[in-house]
């Protein structure tokens, strides 16, 4: 498997729609279930909510501990499906508004020594505040991920779809991650040229890879990668998942990842299930099909036909791969 694959999911629809409590013991047995339908489609790279998993104490004295224990159970139970691969670590912050010119710093949990919870601060990425907390976050999730073995399989995220309105607010975030994380590689689906040089893994969607074709030429030639995504969009003559697309634009999608040489796909929608899943397909500004490609059914999740069909767009592109190793020039054609 050489082509990275990701399919955004909520940890908590899970247990919304399967009447559980978030990791209770049945919990993770369900999530079991959901990381063996991953795998099973080709799925490789799981993203891992940090700051959902992670859980900071601090003691009667102020001293300060990292508790890892959830995370770990998370990434093993994944590896152990099969479906990492690769961690994609979840975003540090986020917009409330779409133009805002400064991102939003998403918090950890954080308990008091007589375990009451401290209320997460309202602070912007670039702030001292945040430069502050990314000073003890990140070294301390740096160096688990290399205790643990996992520090070469770990991607970061920063913040969702930076715009030219807050590029200057995700480069100064990018220079905290590189400052207290040096070693980790950051990723993000991107919608502007501007972050360049703050991201190490672009993540366009096609009509953006198109358009500036040999802008991401040059990104590659600089060490950066590109993967593609899409959400939403693009419609049109684009390849895509939607529900009332011909199938064979789902399978043709990872065609384009070999012909343009692009290494991942993302996408956001594997389970974001609004109303009933069976009949709710199509919500709010969602185009059909484009919130979710599975269903919850009694077990765990039930495939979809366009599911199946993404998955066979993956194993095409990995015999083209492997026809490349014999015939290049035949792979090409």
């Amino acid at each position: 498997r050489t082509l990275y694959l990701t399919n955004w999911f909520s940890p908590w629809n899970i247990a919304k729609f399967h009447g559980m409590e978030m990791y209770s013991e049945p919990y993770w047995k369900m999530l079991e279930a959901y990381a063996r339908c991953m795998a099973d489609h080709r799925q490789n790279t799981v993203i891992t909510q940090v700051m959902d998993l992670i859980t900071i104490h601090y003691d009667a004295q102020g001293n300060r501990s990292f508790d890892f224990s959830r995370f770990d159970r998370w990434v093993e139970l994944f590896k152990k499906a099969g479906a990492i691969g690769t961690i994609e670590g979840g975003h540090l912050g986020g917009r409330g508004e779409w133009e805002a010119t400064d991102f939003d710093a998403h918090r950890p949990e954080t308990l008091n020594a007589d375990g009451s919870v401290r209320p997460k601060p309202s602070v912007k990425v670039t702030s001292n505040e945040e430069r502050e907390f990314l000073s003890y976050f990140l070294p301390a999730l740096q160096q688990h991920l290399e205790e643990k073995g996992w520090l070469d399989c770990y991607v970061q995220h920063l913040c969702d779809e930076p715009i030219p309105q807050n590029a200057e607010s995700y480069k100064k975030l990018y220079s905290f991650v590189k400052e207290f994380g040096p070693k980790l590689k950051t990723i993000d689906a991107a919608m502007c040229n501007e972050i360049a040089g703050s991201i190490d893994i672009w993540v366009p969607q096609p009509q953006h890879y198109e358009n500036d074709i040999k802008f991401f030429e040059e990104r590659r030639k600089a060490g950066d990668e590109i993967w593609f995504y899409t959400c939403l969009s693009p419609k049109g003559k684009y390849l895509n998942r939607f529900l009332d697309y011909q199938l064979i634009r789902t399978r043709l999608m990872h065609w384009a990842n070999y012909k343009f040489g692009l290494t991942g796909y993302l996408h956001w929608g594997f389970n974001y299930w609004r109303g009933d899943p069976y009949t709710d397909l199509q919500n709010d500004w969602l185009p059909p099909g484009d919130s979710h490609i599975v269903y919850p059914g009694k077990r765990g999740p039930m495939s979809s036909i366009r599911l199946e069909a993404l998955r066979d767009g993956v194993e095409d592109f990995e015999l083209l791969k492997l026809l490349e190793k014999k015939d290049p020039k035949k792979a090409r054609e």
